[in-house]
């Protein structure tokens, strides 16, 4: 009797899980290895441009099963409904029904969905930069439509790259709608103080007015209220107040911080089930990589790569290796012809000009053609993403070793 393949199930098509099923597949052709990947949609979906879905600007479109054209990788369409890691299964709904698939080895990669849940009356009446689902990027587009040939009244909430997106597309595709921003916090103060003077001075040449500090207690049909009592009406409210992975991790009882993110160890293995990895935005890191770990499109292609890399190594009888990379920098997009951008590595400080107007959005968008590009060049070359900021980790075990292990994470468990 031959020996049964080893199973690899990869659960989302996104940039850390396309990334993961291509590198693997190329990687592990004489290893006796079945690769599936699992994805609700048949389409890739470009997430940093779902502003410009929203707006009604051509976003191409590439068929999973193109971009995995002549890999080993078998894709399966359907919403992954329940993990059952004691069993090693996962239950899978298609248009024929349920049914459960079968793995040695789980890549967790479902990303993050916006965080609805922390204000009454968010899911009910605000539009979020959601791919799929009740009033998504493609809902708010339609909305918008309604809208636009004449005036009317839209609030942003969230004073992030994502609500900074998302009111200036509209107000610039959109002139006529009057754009307001509210933010809890700080307005830009997620980045450097040099880069905050940037998106105000955006926001004032485009007319959008900003309320920070201010937070949002409830939202009803076309009010909503915030601290202190302050009513604020809409016609059209974009909620961009964070993000959250998605709750299936928490329900098949693997350890996560409060956002719901899996959290893993160095080599990405979840801490709790040694067999689940989890990369993207659906991970969480107990040990800094190097530098502090957030949600973006850089640390979910470098996860990808590294737990198809580690997956290898595993399979072959190597040593895995623990995630250590570093950033490039950020771009961020203030308009159709306005956004900042500018560098920061290793760890995100700011360095170097900070670049604006159409230069700007040139870079921002040659660098999201980039990284989409470079799947379809791992596809014919496995192995060819690479990274910088490899040795990072080991410089940061040896300043945690100095301060008596302290993991900045570890607080995080839930």
């Amino acid at each position: 009797m031959s020996k049964q393949n080893i199973q690899i199930l990869v659960l989302g098509a996104g940039y850390a899980g396309m990334m993961a099923a291509l590198r693997l597949s190329g990687k592990t052709k004489k290893q006796g290895v079945d690769i599936t990947l699992v994805s609700s949609q048949n389409v890739f979906i470009q997430r940093p441009r779902l502003h410009h879905v929203a707006t009604g600007q051509a976003v191409p479109q590439k068929p999973i099963a193109d971009m995995l054209r002549g890999s080993r990788v078998i894709f399966r369409q359907g919403w992954v409904t329940a993990l059952h890691p004691n069993v090693r299964r996962v239950t899978l709904e298609t248009g024929q029904g349920s049914e459960e698939l079968a793995y040695d080895y789980l890549v967790y990669a479902l990303g993050s969905v916006v965080d609805r849940d922390s204000v009454p009356g968010v899911p009910q009446h605000a539009y979020v930069f959601d791919p799929v689902g009740d009033r998504s990027a493609t809902d708010l587009h339609q909305r918008l439509l309604e809208m636009g040939g004449r005036t009317g009244k839209v609030v942003v909430v969230g004073g992030g790259p994502t609500g900074i997106e998302g009111a200036t597309e509209i107000k610039g595709l959109f002139p006529n709608l009057q754009v307001s921003l509210v933010t809890s916090g700080q307005f830009g103060a997620f980045k450097d103080q040099r880069v905050e003077p940037h998106f105000r001075d955006g926001f004032r040449k485009q007319g959008i007015p900003i309320l920070e500090n201010r937070a949002v207690e409830s939202v009803t049909a076309g009010e909503l209220t915030l601290d202190g009592g302050q009513v604020l009406p809409f016609d059209l409210l974009l909620w961009a107040g964070g993000f959250r992975a998605q709750p299936l991790a928490r329900q098949a009882g693997l350890v996560v911080n409060e956002r719901g993110q899996i959290l893993v160890d160095p080599t990405l293995a979840s801490i709790s089930h040694p067999n689940i990895y989890a990369i993207g935005d659906a991970a969480q890191t107990i040990d800094e990589p190097g530098v502090p770990l957030r949600m973006g499109l850089l640390p979910a292609l470098t996860m990808g790569a590294h737990v198809a890399d580690n997956l290898t190594a595993l399979i072959k009888g190597k040593p895995q290796k623990p995630l250590s990379f570093a950033y490039y920098g950020q771009g961020i997009s203030m308009g159709p012809d306005d956004a900042v951008g500018f560098s920061g590595y290793p760890a995100e400080a700011v360095m170097g000009p900070i670049l604006r107007g159409r230069l700007g959005v040139w870079i921002r968008n040659f660098f999201v053609w980039l990284l989409f590009f470079i799947l379809d060049v791992e596809r014919r070359r496995p192995g060819f993403y690479f990274w910088l900021g490899k040795g990072r980790y080991a410089a940061q075990q040896r300043a945690t070793r100095r301060t008596r292990g302290l993991r900045p994470y570890g607080r995080d468990i839930v």
